[in-house]
């Protein structure tokens, strides 16, 4: 019934008043080589408004989705299929921690805000460096969403991107090629 009233509450304030948290942004990608394949790592900034602190204080699983797209240099698609990798946050209301799902990894933290591992790609290793062609120049585009939750008690579905003004933040990285990652090499 709690989990109801704040979700409801804080998802319609973000259809009804307009930039609920509308200063969400991406740093630029930073691209590097881990055991041979192209890792990505990207921060959101200011990700972590009062309503979707809320909203995961309530003990409602919330899910971020970063989407990894491979690029030529000039910004026309490459044959890598491009990949969403996506974290999961929800608070045990038990224990007063939240439980974190990372893809690459999972943790218990004791509190949540926005410089938190769930708002941020580490290290995320995603294509092979063989994919690369010699010579050739490209980019990473990573933009993120926070997923639509679904709320059991009264079989209703809301979009928390509202809580971002139905921004997508994204970026991409800085031009590189196969001989810049090998420069660029990260211990596992």
């Amino acid at each position: 019934m709690f989990e109801t009233f704040v979700v409801k509450m804080f998802a319609l304030a973000g259809v009804f008043f307009a930039g609920v948290n509308p200063d969400v942004e991406m740093e630029t990608p930073v691209i590097e080589s881990r055991n041979d394949l192209i890792a990505v790592s990207c921060l959101l900034v200011h990700p972590l408004s009062d309503d979707l602190a809320n909203v995961i204080e309530s003990g409602t699983e919330v899910r971020l989705s970063f989407v990894c797209r491979l690029r030529r240099g000039n910004g026309t698609p490459t044959d890598a299929a491009d990949l969403v990798v996506t974290h999961t946050v929800s608070k045990n209301l038990g224990l007063s921690t939240y439980d974190v799902d990372l893809v690459t990894r999972t943790a218990i933290a004791s509190q949540m805000n926005e410089y938190s591992v769930y708002f941020r790609l580490e290290t995320v290793p995603l294509w092979p460096i063989g994919d690369l062609g010699a010579g050739e120049k490209y980019i990473v585009e990573v933009s993120a969403r926070l997923e639509p939750i679904y709320i059991r008690s009264t079989g209703e579905t809301y979009d928390l991107m509202s809580l971002w003004n139905f921004k997508v933040p994204k970026n991409r990285s800085e031009l590189f090629g196969r001989d810049d990652l090998v420069q660029r090499r990260v211990r596992p």
